[in-house]
Order: structure tokens, then C-alpha cells, then sequence
């Protein structure tokens, strides 16, 4: 069995917030995050871009854009799905992605529906009852695309690829807080970028997620440490906690021993999403990850996992070619010793 290869790794250029992280992931779909992804949406494509447009979108001979927006009271807590179809009638090469969202977001997240076997007419919904509804968008959900920050970019390396069934139907996720005594606009657009050289590989991704949490007041850990079922090469790794996850790690594991730091976020709204894009992170089967959350609960209160922003979170999101939907990251250990 090879050792897992650790090479020169760089961040993607920061921006501002959100979560599975989630991931792009291709094959069927997609890609990241992340988680790290981590792609609902209005199509566009064909109007004239407006002349303080943050993101115009591109030319339909070049790409198309989702997006989605909605007014937040103030003191409110938005967490609104919406679904539609992505506006090709075939396959659409991806390699390259670019988002921008209101900063702040807690969360934004575009995810192919076809895994979980959901099939929803196009509109927007309530999150909550959609996943109260329909759990198996948890697990089975494919991430296709994920932001946290308030703009971020993501280029997969030269013939690499996502690759987005034409009339894909998708469910872009935004989640945000409005903290202020103001009322506030929320928004997120994502422009999607058709590939035109010669693809040689596609992409997909994962994530692995406790959902055990039972966070005493005070300052506690909560690690996990998964295997990879096939030998892959990574491409992005990033992490999601809510607030109060003070330091998020991500470590190198064997399968016996926790080695070397790959990943470090000390900023839970905005954490950083790390490229391994000039030379993949290789990772054989058996081998993987033990990512820790170190978290600070300041009330007197247990917090419990959840979506919610009162809610607690620890996962990390993972992008890695090859594009096999059944090479996943499978849970060996955790530190309360409940595995999924």
C-alpha cells in the first residue's frame, strides 16, 4: 500500500461566508467544495447585465447562471431551497466556477436532487420541511457545488471536469442569519463555465459529517477519522462548524496513526477551502482523514448538532478524481465512539 502524498497545497482566494460543506462533484453532476463540494436557482443567461450587477452572466454560448435572493427581517433566520432545472438540453463540461453571495451568508449550496431520488416541481420551499420531509436529502444529496465565502473561484486542473446532465434539476440551499436590526437583501449567483478543450477525467466529491453532537458548556473536542474505499487524488478539502467552533483540523490518518496537519480554519463563518490543484493530494485506500472540531459553548447549555444557526455542525467536504460515486470516505473511529 502506497503512503498518502502530501504536496504544496493553495488556497483558493478568500471571500466571504457559508458551510459542506459541502463540495463540486462530477460524474452525474458535479463539482465541489467543496465540499467541499460543494450547486437553486434562477437561470440566466440571456439579459443584459445590469450595469452594478456584482456577477453578470456569462454568454449562453459560454456558460449559464443559477441564482436565487430573498429579503431577511431583521432579527430573522432565512434558510429557503429552491429548485429548478439547469437550462441545457445535454451534457455541459465544467472546469471552472465562480460564485459571489451577500457576505455573511451562513451557507449556500447547490445540490443534484436525481441521488436522493426527490423529485420536486421548480419553486422555492422552507429547507426545514423539505429535510424533515425528505432525510434522505442528507446523505444521499449530491453536492454539486458549495460556497462560504462571498466570492470564491474554483478551477479544476486542465482536462479535468464536472460534467452536468443537460435539464439537471437542482436544489440551491441559502442560509442566512440577519443579526442586525435592519431588515436585509440576501443573494447568491453562481456562473457555470463551459469547458471546450479535451476532457481526460472528471471529478466527484463527498463529505463526512457527526452528527453525535452533544456539546457541553465549556471548551470540548469532537474528532472523526474516515478511510477512503479506493485510492483517489484530492483536489479540495474544506470544513463546515457553526459558531461555536473555535478551530477546525484536519490531519493525515493512516488507517492506525494521525499524522502530519493538512488543514487549519480558525474562522467558522468564513472557512478557508484548500486547492490542492498544482499536484493533487494522493490518497490510497485504507488511508484518509481525521478531522477534529474544538469547540467553545459559552452558555450553560448542552448544544446539540443541527441545522440551525443555535445548532451545532462538524464536517469537511472533500473533491477528488477519480469521478466514481461509490469511492467514499467511510467512518472508522470517532471519539465518542458512535459511528454512522
Amino acid at each position: 500500500m502506497s503512503a498518502m502524498r502530501r504536496p504544496s497545497a493553495a488556497s483558493l482566494p478568500p471571500a466571504s461566508p457559508a458551510r459542506p460543506s459541502r463540495r463540486l462533484a462530477g460524474n452525474l453532476g458535479c463539482a465541489a467544495a467543496v465540499a467541499a463540494a460543494l450547486l437553486v436557482l434562477a437561470a440566466c443567461g440571456a439579459d443584459d447585465p445590469v450595469v452594478d450587477d456584482p456577477l453578470p452572466p456569462p454568454d449562453p454560448a459560454d456558460g449559464f447562471q443559477v441564482s436565487m435572493e430573498a429579503d431577511v427581517p431583521a432579527g430573522a433566520e432565512l434558510w429557503q431551497c429552491k429548485v429548478s432545472e439547469i437550462p441545457t438540453v445535454e451534457f455541459t463540461p465544467v472546469n471552472y466556477v465562480e460564485s459571489v453571495q451577500t457576505a455573511g451568508v451562513h451557507h449556500m449550496d447547490v445540490m443534484a436532487l436525481a441521488f436522493a431520488n426527490v423529485d420536486l416541481a421548480p419553486g422555492t420551499y422552507e429547507c426545514a420541511d423539505l429535510y424533515r420531509d425528505y432525510p434522505q436529502l442528507m446523505e444521499d444529496g449530491l453536492i454539486i457545488y458549495a460556497a462560504q465565502q462571498a466570492e470564491q473561484h474554483i478551477k479544476l486542473p486542465e482536462g479535468t471536469i464536472a460534467n452536468l446532465p443537460g435539464s439537471l434539476k437542482i436544489m440551491q440551499e441559502l442560509h442566512y442569519v440577519n443579526a442586525t436590526n435592519v431588515d436585509a437583501h440576501a443573494f447568491s449567483k453562481i456562473n457555470i463555465y463551459r469547458y471546450t478543450g479535451t476532457a481526460d477525467q472528471q471529478i466527484w466529491g463527498g463529505a463526512v459529517r457527526d452528527t453525535n453532537l452533544n456539546i457541553p458548556p465549556g471548551e470540548s473536542t469532537e474528532w472523526t477519522r474516515c478511510v477512503m474505499s479506493d485510492d483517489v487524488d484530492v483536489l479540495f478539502l474544506s470544513s463546515h462548524t457553526h459558531a461555536l467552533g473555535v478551530n477546525f483540523e484536519i490531519r493525515a490518518f493512516d488507517g492506525t496513526d494521525v499524522g502530519e496537519l493538512l488543514y487549519s480554519n480558525s474562522d467558522w463563518a468564513t472557512p478557508s477551502l484548500l486547492s490542492f490543484d498544482e499536484q493533487p493530494l494522493h490518497v490510497p485506500a485504507g488511508q484518509g482523514f481525521e478531522f477534529s472540531c474544538h469547540f467553545d459553548n459559552l452558555t450553560d447549555q448542552t448544544v446539540h448538532w443541527g441545522f440551525s444557526a443555535a445548532e451545532e455542525m462538524c464536517q469537511i467536504a472533500y473533491v477528488f478524481t477519480p469521478g466514481f460515486a461509490d469511492h467514499k470516505c467511510n467512518v472508522v473511529e470517532t471519539s465518542d465512539g458512535v459511528l454512522p
